[in-house]
C-alpha cells in the first residue's frame, strides 16, 4: 500500500495522540479529572483522524465495518472539550449523570448510521462508501450540515465560557498570568475555523457537486491533526501545574463578584479607606494579591469591596491593582536609573513581563525603556499613585 506525505502526516498525528493517551493513563496523571477528560478527548480526536486515514488509503473499502466508526467516536470531542474546559476552570468540578447530554450527538448519529449503514449487507455498504463525497458522512447533505453545526455550536459555547471565565478572574486576582486559559481559547478558535471550512466543503460537495481530491482532504486532515495534537502537548500537560482551577471558595467569590456588577450602590467611605490603605500599606506590591486578601486587610466583606471597586471606580480588581503597580513602576524608573527594568517590574508587584509591558504602554503610551529615557513626560503629574476619583 502506497502512503502519500499526507497519509504519513495523518498516521504520525494518530500515533502522537496514542502516545499522549498512554502518558495520561500513567498512575500519577490519570487521577486528575481534567487529565481523564483530556484522555477521552485525545482518543476521540485520534478516531476522527483514523476515519480520514482509512478514506485516504482506501482501507475503508477492505474493512467495511471500520468505516464511519472514527466519525462516530470523533463526535464525542465536542462535549468532551466543553467538559474539559470546565474541569480546568474549577477544582471542584465533577461529572454527574446529567452530563450524559453532551454525548447526545454521538447517540443520535450512531442510531442513524446503524440503520443506514451497519445493518446493511456488505454490497450495500461498499456501494455507500463508493458514492460518498467526503470521509465520515453519509450522502445526506442535511446530516452533514447538522453534524457540523452542532459541533461548531459546542466549540463556540466553550469559547464563550472560557472568555467569560477570563473576565471573571480579573475580578478576583491581580495576577492573571496562566489563569485565563488563553491557550485553550486559541486552540478552539483554530478548530472552529477548521470545522467551518469543513462545513463549506461538505456543502459545496452536496450542493454545487464540486469534489475536492482525496489528496487535499487528507492533507488538510493531516496538517490539522499534527498542529492540534502538538499544541496540546505543549500546553495541556503543564496546565494543572501552573493553574489548577478556582477553588470552591474562589468559585463562590467569582459568583459574588459577578453579582456585584449588577448592584449600582457604592460606598464612599470604603473607597476613602481603600485609597488610604493602598497609599500607606502598598498591598499591590504582593504579586499574588487577591481581592479576598485585600478585603481581609480592610476588614470588610469581599463582595462589598468588589462592588466598591467595580461600581465606584469603574474598574475590575486586576485593573485597579495594576494602576497602582504602574504608578510604582513609574516612580522607580525615574528615581533609580541604575535599577534594571526587570527588577523594577518585580519590585512593583508584576511577575509577568508581557503583562507589565502591555499595562505600562496602555497607561503611559510608552514602553518602560522609552519612559525612562523621557522622564520629563511626567512633568505636572504625580507618578506615585493613581487617582481613585
Amino acid at each position: 500500500m502506497y502512503l502519500s506525505v499526507a497519509d504519513i502526516l495523518l498516521l504520525t498525528s494518530i500515533l502522537q495522540s496514542l502516545v499522549l493517551a498512554g502518558f495520561l493513563l500513567m498512575p500519577g496523571n490519570i487521577q486528575l479529572l481534567s487529565n481523564r477528560l483530556l484522555l477521552a478527548t485525545v482518543l476521540a480526536f485520534a478516531a476522527g483522524l483514523s476515519e480520514v486515514f482509512l478514506y485516504s488509503t482506501g482501507l475503508a473499502q477492505r474493512f467495511l465495518n471500520l468505516a464511519y466508526m472514527g466519525t462516530l467516536i470523533g463526535l464525542l470531542q465536542a462535549g468532551l472539550l466543553f467538559l474539559y474546559a470546565k474541569s480546568l476552570m474549577y477544582q471542584d468540578f465533577r461529572l454527574t449523570s446529567g452530563h450524559w447530554i453532551h454525548t447526545l450527538l454521538f447517540w443520535i448519529v450512531g442510531a442513524i448510521f446503524l440503520v443506514e449503514y451497519y445493518l446493511q449487507p456488505d454490497e450495500m455498504k461498499r456501494q455507500i462508501l463508493m458514492e460518498r463525497d467526503h470521509p465520515g458522512v453519509l450522502t445526506s447533505p442535511l446530516m452533514a450540515a447538522a453534524i457540523h453545526l452542532v459541533f461548531l455550536a459546542y466549540l463556540m459555547a466553550t469559547i464563550r465560557e472560557i472568555t467569560a471565565f477570563g473576565t471573571g478572574v480579573r475580578q478576583i486576582f491581580s495576577n492573571i498570568e496562566n489563569k485565563q486559559l488563553a491557550w485553550l481559547r486559541v486552540l478552539l478558535l483554530g478548530y472552529t475555523v477548521v470545522w467551518s471550512v469543513s462545513l463549506i466543503y461538505c456543502l459545496s460537495a452536496h450542493v454545487f457537486k464540486s469534489n475536492a481530491s482525496v489528496f487535499w482532504v487528507s492533507t488538510v486532515g493531516g496538517v490539522t491533526g499534527f498542529l492540534f495534537i502538538n499544541y496540546l502537548l505543549l500546553h495541556a500537560l503543564r496546565q494543572p501545574i501552573v493553574f489548577s482551577g478556582l477553588s470552591a471558595e474562589e468559585s463562590r467569590l467569582l459568583a459574588s463578584s459577578r453579582e456585584a456588577l449588577t448592584n449600582p450602590s457604592t460606598n464612599a467611605d470604603l473607597l476613602m479607606r481603600l485609597e488610604y490603605h493602598m497609599r500607606h500599606t502598598a498591598p499591590h506590591l504582593d504579586a499574588n494579591l487577591t481581592v479576598q486578601q485585600l478585603a481581609r486587610q480592610l476588614n470588610v466583606p469581599t463582595r462589598e469591596l468588589s462592588r466598591a471597586i467595580n461600581q465606584g471606580l469603574g474598574k475590575n480588581f486586576f485593573e485597579f491593582v495594576s494602576d497602582y503597580r504602574i504608578a510604582e513602576a513609574r516612580r522607580r524608573l525615574i528615581a533609580d536609573t541604575n535599577q534594571t527594568i526587570l527588577q523594577v517590574m518585580y519590585d512593583s508587584g508584576f511577575n509577568s513581563k508581557s503583562v507589565f509591558n502591555t499595562a505600562f504602554k496602555r497607561a503611559t503610551g510608552m514602553t518602560p525603556r522609552e519612559f525612562r529615557g523621557h522622564p520629563l513626560s511626567t512633568a505636572g503629574k504625580n507618578p506615585d499613585h493613581p487617582t481613585t476619583e
